[in-house]
């Protein structure tokens, strides 16, 4: 049951008991308890009680109750749900057949499907919202803005794209500029969003084209390159950008901050290579929150890439505006990689990534992301090593220099659960170039979960005939100019004491902490396992062996050149190795070059100490 616009309507969810810890794995957002199924299955590994909750969706035309699907902890294929962060605790030990305790409702809240994200549309679905959800624990937002993104393909672009649909033999619209800008900017006035983030627009076409067009419509904008922009760290000699991302907003809604208000801050407006950074005053309620628009590294492996050009933006908000009181966060554009599971996701929402950075707390205090009682069980241990994107674990040597991100104590989260799409794409998309090939979560928006909430979320594609159409077809296609689709969000401000809007932790710069040495135990076992047991060709070979592995090299001190001694006594190693290797056998020449690898590790773990 997706949808329910009318009435009541009763759904099931099961509470799953793990030997580890008692956990909620919900399908769909309850809203208050009604009464409680008798019946109870026994399964080998785990106990399910069946619960049946019933559900108020208040009849509006144009907007529909979704019951949303929690998203995952930290993604790796989403393996434990990120209601669990809060339920692990909060969970009470009378589960018994008389009654259960819910826990309180904190982090994926239930929210609306909008098409329209105008002023009036968000004061309508805010007030359904806080009538609806009255009865449950969750932060009411109060002020609602709503944020667009949307990857609108560069003309550049698109013309490549008809030339090598064309090569395959795949149908092919061919549009003109002309025609695909009236239906950018029709998309764009339909949503009336507060915030618009594109990405892939051409610095001409911004100039010439959108920026007058947006003005028209109530908006002032940004782009990178542009005046008032300050390009932070823009290496010399690089060329001019093929295409830029360009953020626009309401007038009457946001300004850029004051300057004069705030003299230590370098720049409202903020440009990296792949990241344009709007510092922005909402005039309803004072606060400031910054947008990062970002269209991060395309290539499949550049994780790392990406991962840095995230951190950069969100150090510069924090190095380049000191002493700015911040009160909301959001990140908006294409981040070229899956929302369900990858590196980013679990960047932006733990905060870290990589052994060294204490990934969710297990090797780093300072997290506090993930209740320890959680990391005991096996289901986190497969969420948070090893992460996966596009199906691929992630070296977690490539990770380890990536420093934690300030904004890690102010619950980011996802305005889309990535649960939409996960088992089936073509139900939730926001990219499909090529036909039956949609790509679930590739554009996404992230907010602070401390100081904002989601209201309501626009649907990409609402009507299924249209959806059907696309995925036979592929985008670009009639009224969809773009091989992205758009996607929304309407966020509230969450109010702290005498109704001031809350302002965000920012967490003090840190060194990754550097891991103390792990003693090498199982090397030294399987060493001696193998001393004992490999079937040396001759006693010589064993006990020359012997000797090898038995020797303290003389190695030089740290960061100083080995003496002529030294370097012969290595030289005479290094040869007696060789030799002893050419002289035996297939099977015992294996074994010997696992011994002489396990005596390398043990004797760097042994220098360290």
């Amino acid at each position: 049951m997706e949808e329910n616009t009318r009435g009541w309507g009763t759904l099931k969810i099961r509470w799953l008991f793990h030997p580890s810890f008692p956990a909620l794995v919900i399908d769909r957002s309850p809203l208050r308890v009604v009464k409680r199924n008798e019946g109870m299955r026994k399964r080998q590994k785990q106990r399910c009680l069946c619960a049946s909750f019933t559900l108020l969706a208040y009849p509006s035309a144009g907007l529909f109750l979704s019951y949303s699907p929690p998203s995952s902890m930290a993604n790796a294929g989403g393996t434990v749900p990120e209601l669990v962060l809060d339920y692990a605790e909060q969970y009470s030990s009378k589960h018994g057949r008389k009654g259960i305790n819910v826990p309180k409702y904190n982090n994926d809240s239930p929210f609306f499907w909008a098409d329209q994200l105008g002023k009036n549309a968000s004061k309508a679905i805010l007030d359904r919202y806080q009538r609806t959800f009255s009865a449950v624990s969750i932060s009411k937002g109060e002020n609602p803005f709503s944020l667009l993104t949307w990857n609108v393909l560069s003309q550049k672009l698109y013309d490549i794209s008809i030339l090598n649909k064309c090569a395959a033999n795949l149908q092919v619209y061919k549009f003109s500029w002309e025609e695909r800008l009236g239906w950018i900017l029709d998309t764009l006035s339909t949503a009336d969003a507060d915030v618009v983030c594109l990405q892939e627009v051409e610095d001409q076409s911004f100039h010439r084209d959108l920026l007058p067009a947006m003005q028209q419509l109530g908006y002032d904008g940004a782009v990178q390159g542009g005046e008032n922009v300050k390009e932070v760290k823009r290496r010399k000699g690089k060329g001019s950008r093929a295409h830029v991302v360009a953020t626009f907003w309401k007038t009457d809604r946001f300004e850029t901050i004051d300057m004069s208000t705030f003299k230590k801050v370098e720049s409202a407006l903020m440009a990296r290579g792949r990241t344009l950074t709007s510092l922005l005053q909402d005039k309803t309620c004072s606060a400031i929150v910054a947008v990062i628009n970002c269209h991060l590294e395309g290539h499949p492996n550049q994780y790392s890439a990406r991962i840095r050009q995230l951190q950069h933006a969100m150090d510069d908000i924090v190095v380049r505006c000191p002493g700015l009181p911040l009160n909301g966060l959001c990140i908006a554009g294409d981040l070229n990689c899956e929302l369900q599971s990858s590196a980013c996701s679990t960047y932006l929402r733990m905060g870290r990534v990589g052994r060294k950075g204490g990934l969710g707390g297990v090797h780093g205090t300072s997290a506090i992301a993930v209740p320890p009682i959680l990391l005991e069980s096996d289901e986190a241990a497969k969420c948070l090593d090893p992460i996966l994107e596009w199906g691929r674990p992630i070296p977690n040597d490539e990770l380890e220099s990536v420093k934690p991100h300030p904004f890690r104590r102010n619950s980011l989260c996802s305005a889309y659960p990535p649960s939409l799409g996960q088992a089936d794409p073509r139900q939730h998309f926001t990219y499909c170039a090529n036909p039956n090939r949609p790509v679930a979560g590739l554009d996404q928006i992230w907010y602070s979960g401390l100081s904002l909430t989601r209201i309501a979320l626009r649907k990409p594609l609402p009507n299924p005939n249209r959806r059907s159409h696309v995925l036979t077809t592929g985008l670009p296609a009639p009224g969809l100019p773009s091989d992205h689709l758009p996607i929304g969000t309407i966020l509230g401000w969450n109010a702290c004491g005498h109704q001031t809007v809350r302002e965000l932790i920012i967490s003090p710069k840190e060194a990754v902490p550097a891991p103390k040495p792990k003693s090498p135990i199982m090397a030294y076992a399987e060493l001696d396992m193998l001393l004992v047991s490999c079937p040396f060709d001759t006693e010589k070979q064993r006990l020359e062996l012997e000797a090898i592995v038995d020797e303290v090299p003389d190695l030089p001190a740290k960061n100083q050149k080995p003496s002529e001694e030294q370097l012969r006594k290595l030289s005479e190693t290094r040869e007696r190795k060789k030799v002893l290797l050419m002289g035996a056998s297939e099977s015992v020449r294996t074994c010997i070059q696992r011994i002489f690898k396990l005596k390398k590790e043990v004797l760097a773990y042994e220098s360290e100490v």
